[in-house]
């Protein structure tokens, strides 16, 4: 039996320096939703400490179910990336 991941359930660390990481992007890849996390200070280049975290589409709750996100569906329906900036 397989379970939904919910994104937001999960904590992303940096290892430069240990803060938290925001989550800042999302796109779809094939048969996966790829989310950016990126550190919001002064410290880390984001090119050098940016977070990629992998998750099957089928298993993807965040994506199907938060209307305000790119890629985000209404009434459970899946959603589409928007184009980033």
């Amino acid at each position: 039996m397989h379970h939904p991941i919910d994104i937001r359930n999960i904590s992303i660390k940096c290892g430069q320096c240990g803060n938290y990481q925001t989550l800042v992007g999302f796109a779809p890849r094939d048969d996966w939703h790829v989310y950016t996390y990126e550190c919001e200070n002064d410290v880390c280049a984001p090119d050098v400490t940016r977070t990629l975290v992998e998750v099957p589409a089928h298993l993807d709750e965040f994506a199907r179910r938060d209307p305000d996100w790119r890629g985000g569906g209404r009434h459970g329906e899946w959603g589409e990336a928007a184009p980033e900036d």
